[in-house]
Order: C-alpha cells, then structure tokens, then sequence
C-alpha cells in the first residue's frame, strides 16, 4: 500500500485526516507533519524525515499550499526520489481519492480534485431536471422476476454520504443506488441533493416503499448490482410488510434522539426502534452493524439486547 504524508501549516493536515477516517476509517498508511505556530523549516524538515525514514516504497506527499513551507521542504528533500511524488493543494476530496484508490496516478488525483470543485446552487438547480424514469409497463422484466441482485441495504439516517458514495458502493461494484423513503421520494429537494451526492458513475433511484417494492419484486433493474438505503428501520419494517425481501440489513448511521441509548458509537436508538428491530428480527433478517467495509462485522442485535 502506498503511504501517504499529509504536510501543512499549523494543524490543517491533521483535521484532513481527521475527517478522512470519520469517512472510511482507520488508515495507518496516512501520516501528518505539521509546520507547529513556533516552527520553522528547520522543525518541520526534522520532522518530515523522521516520518519518512520508517516508511517504504512508493510515497505520497501532499501539501497544503504550492510555494509554502512544507511544500518547499519537501521539494528540497524529495525532488529527485522516483519514490516519492509531491502535490500541492490539499482538500478532503483529494485525500480520500488518493486513500482509497492506491493505483491512481497524480495526474488522475488532481484532475479529480479540480472537479470536486462546483457550484454546488447551479448544479442543484440542473438536477432538478432530471426525471426519474420509471417505466410504467413492468411486464416486460418478468425473466428477471425473483432475481434481483441487491449486494448490500443498509440504515443510514444521512442516505447517501461519504461513506456510502466514496466507499461502501465503490468496494462493492454497485451499479444502481435505490433511496427508499417516502419523504425523499416526494421532495424535489432532497431528490435533487441525493442526486448530487451520489457518484456519477452510478444509477440513482429515489422511491417511495409502495413503488420499491413494486419495481424490485418486478425484476425492474434486470442483472443490475443494487445497493439499497433505507433512513430508518420503520421504512425497512413497512417495506417487508408491503412484500419486500430481506435477509440482511446493515445498520451503518442513526443520530441521537431524545430518549435514545448508544448501541455502537454510530449507532444510537429509542426505545420505540428497538421494538422495530425486534420485529425486523422476527422476520428472520440477519441484521449488522458495520460502519466501513473495513471494519469487523458486529451482530447488531446482541448488542442492542445487552
């Protein structure tokens, strides 16, 4: 795996990786040196080469700003290593593309960056076009009828984010993402916010549970890998009454509530969705709670009955 050195003024490359592992999670191959408020370059070269000693390989150096100092340092340091690459400009988008996908070149890492870079009002409002294209006619995928090919559903109070867009439906090759809630399904809004967020390289669809259930059963997306969301687990245990199949659910995110006890750190419920829970248990759905695919598998109800 290719280690990457976050270098910056002050402690912006540590918040960087802060926020990096709220997204995806650990990541011991990612390492910060800081120019400290009393620091010069002397502190910081001293610094960066402590770090760099123990790593190596193939290194990424990414600095906060083209012409500062830890740009400079490493510049001096590292120009003429084939080993070591160097990019200046620094934003969370940029760290999680160069985390997660380790073969990406620098020339794809700042091409990618450039784009993460939108006018997020004037992209809302294009989005707003976008129809949702239901077929109205499902008769004609009956051959796929029975056989949808749902790679993972999940509970995630915040739908399509970071972890669901950057990661999890990544690693898992989907090719359509179904939102399944009433209110998103019926708000322009949200509709449009969800298509935002969601990859480019993907299919969204944003449904009501009457018509997921109607579409999926139908055999709607033919061989198509699903990734299904669901914002709560009322919206699962409504969407197994209207005929639904479920055999596993992933608990990933739900915030905290009046009355509600931590079951994960992620993961907090009231007393009124534990009931639910319990009920989706009874219909023999194996429930998790995972938070990144690189975190263990947790058997969500043991630790929602301790």
């Amino acid at each position: 795996m290719k280690d990457i050195i976050l270098v910056s003024h002050g402690d912006m490359a540590k918040g960087v990786k802060h926020s990096l592992e709220m997204i995806t999670g650990k990541q011991k191959s990612v390492h910060v040196v800081s120019l400290k408020d009393d620091g010069d370059d002397k502190q910081f070269e001293s610094d960066l080469l402590k770090i760099m000693s123990k790593l190596n390989g193939k290194k990424l150096i990414i600095a906060d700003l083209l012409g500062g100092t830890p740009c400079n340092v490493a510049l001096t340091q590292y120009s003429e290593d084939d080993d070591v690459d160097i990019i200046a400009g620094m934003s969370l988008p940029l760290v999680v593309e160069a985390t997660l996908n380790t073969q990406v070149t620098t020339k794809d890492l700042i091409g990618s960056a450039k784009q993460s870079v939108v006018n997020v009002k004037n992209q809302l409002e294009q989005s707003t076009h976008i129809s949702e294209g239901n077929d109205i006619d499902l008769d004609k995928y009956a051959e796929f009828k029975g056989k949808e090919n749902i790679v993972n559903i999940r509970i995630d109070e915040r739908l399509i984010h970071g972890q669901v867009a950057g990661i999890w439906s990544t690693s898992l090759n989907t090719q359509r993402i179904i939102v399944i809630n009433d209110e998103a399904a019926t708000d322009p809004l949200q509709k449009s916010s969800l298509r935002m967020a969601a990859p480019t390289s993907m299919r969204l669809s944003v449904l009501t549970i009457k018509n997921a259930v109607k579409n999926i059963n139908s055999g709607k997306y033919g061989k198509q890998r699903l990734f299904i969301l669901f914002k709560n687990p009322a919206d699962v245990l409504r969407f197994i009454k209207e005929g639904g199949n479920i055999n596993r659910i992933n608990v990933g995110n739900m915030s905290h509530k009046n009355g509600a006890r931590e079951v994960t750190k992620s993961i907090k419920v009231t007393k009124d969705e534990e009931v639910v829970f319990h009920k989706i248990a009874e219909h023999g759905v194996d429930i998790t709670a995972q938070l990144v695919p690189n975190d263990p598998i947790v058997n969500f109800m043991e630790k929602l009955d301790r």
